[in-house]
């Protein structure tokens, strides 16, 4: 009598089609940033705080259209990464990134499909949540596009790249009080709009390149940290740098002295960015290179946490 025998299913094989989605959802959410999702929910939380500091606001509804605003514009920055992700794959895989779609664990078919799929859900999201956000979102959404797409690809050169950087700082400060229904034009919201859209521009956007010069040059791109190199645009940066520390202190000193602690933030930052970018060089580690931007992200995270608890309390 012939004896049965029992084949063991591995884990995998019982959980692959039911893990497969979570999983695509997971590299989707990595392949965006997280720290880059939360960045922008803190800049629409910022808007919303400096706007709700002279303005009252009644009712469920406005709080309603504030909250689809917030998830309507993760959905349109989720667009905007899972989109760059795709068009950047060949010259990321030459910089070694280590990101789902270049290191071939997130197809750019899938993701894609899914960018595009966050892209209608924002745009449903915000018209729910008014006609002015809706309006923000999809400027949003184009500039998200533009910066990507081969016909524009603005992220080529860097007076390009600083420029839909700077808008789409000016976008997200505003979103927040347009979705509440309140003029977005008190002192203090635009002051830190226009400084820290700047923070963006002048540090943010030149020194994410410094890690990926190799990958950039052979896709023709030129970049500061190409055309330039990694000392003089580090000198810009460090001067870009304390240009906007120095003028959002002074600034705040002048007409928002409730912004003093989170400028006094912004200038530290500023100042230990200088220092920081100022050391690269092109035969440093990529990990060594992307230091400047980390410094960059630390900072606009801390001075984001200290306005927002100010305001809260």
């Amino acid at each position: 009598m012939p004896t049965a025998t029992m084949r063991t299913l591995s884990v995998d094989a019982i959980s692959g089609p039911r893990s497969a989605i979570p999983r695509t959802v997971l590299l989707c959410l990595k392949e965006t940033r997280p720290a880059v999702l939360v960045a922008f929910q803190l800049r629409y939380l910022a808007g919303v705080a400096l706007a709700l500091g002279p303005a009252t606001v009644s009712g469920a509804l406005p709080v309603i259209q504030a909250a689809l605003g917030s998830l309507a514009w993760s959905c349109a920055i989720v667009y905007t990464y899972l989109y760059n992700g795709c068009m950047d794959c060949p010259e990321d895989r030459i910089n070694g990134s280590a990101r789902p779609i270049a290191s071939g664990r997130l197809s750019p078919r899938t993701a894609l499909a899914v960018a595009r799929a966050a892209a209608v859900a924002a745009l449903l999201l915000s018209a729910g949540a008014g006609a002015g956000t809706l309006l923000l979102c999809a400027a949003m959404l184009l500039l998200g596009h533009g910066y990507s797409a081969p016909r524009t690809a603005w992220k080529n050169n860097t007076p390009a790249a600083m420029a839909v950087v700077f808008c789409s700082g000016l976008l997200t400060y505003a979103a927040g009080p347009v979705a509440l229904g309140v003029p977005p034009h008190t002192p203090a919201l635009l002051l830190t709009a226009l400084v820290m859209s700047l923070w963006m521009a002048l540090v943010g956007a030149v020194v994410k390149d410094f890690s990926d010069i190799e990958g950039d040059t052979a896709a023709g791109r030129r970049t500061w940290a190409v055309t330039l190199g990694e000392r003089r645009t580090g000198v810009l940066v460090a001067a870009g740098a304390c240009l906007v520390g120095g003028g959002f202190a002074a600034g705040a000193a002048r007409w928002t002295p409730q912004l003093l602690p989170t400028a006094g933030v912004v200038l530290t930052g500023a100042l230990v960015l200088a220092a920081t970018v100022l050391t690269v060089r092109a035969a440093d580690p990529r990990e060594r290179r992307r230091r400047p931007y980390r410094v960059f992200m630390g900072t606009q995270l801390c001075a984001h946490l200290s306005l927002i608890g100010q305001a809260a309390v």
